[in-house]
């Protein structure tokens, strides 16, 4: 089954929980997105913007700081 694209709604309830494998299966599911990119605290990521991926941020300590499609 083919995701439709990614959408950003209820994605602000994942912000503070600790990044994990089962969070980003949490975080697909949610979005309707069909790749995840974690974004590394200071890590470089393109900006080239994909309507199916969903780009979670973390910070030191693992937690979720922002989820948005793109």
């Amino acid at each position: 089954m083919v995701e439709g694209p990614c959408r950003n709604d209820g994605l602000d309830r994942f912000v503070g929980q600790k990044a994990t494998t089962a969070l980003g299966a949490e975080l697909l599911k949610a979005s309707g997105a069909r790749t995840l990119r974690w974004g590394a605290p200071g890590s470089a990521m393109t900006m080239d913007f994909r309507p199916d991926r969903l780009t979670v941020s973390y910070d030191d300590q693992m937690l979720v700081i922002s989820a948005r499609c793109g």
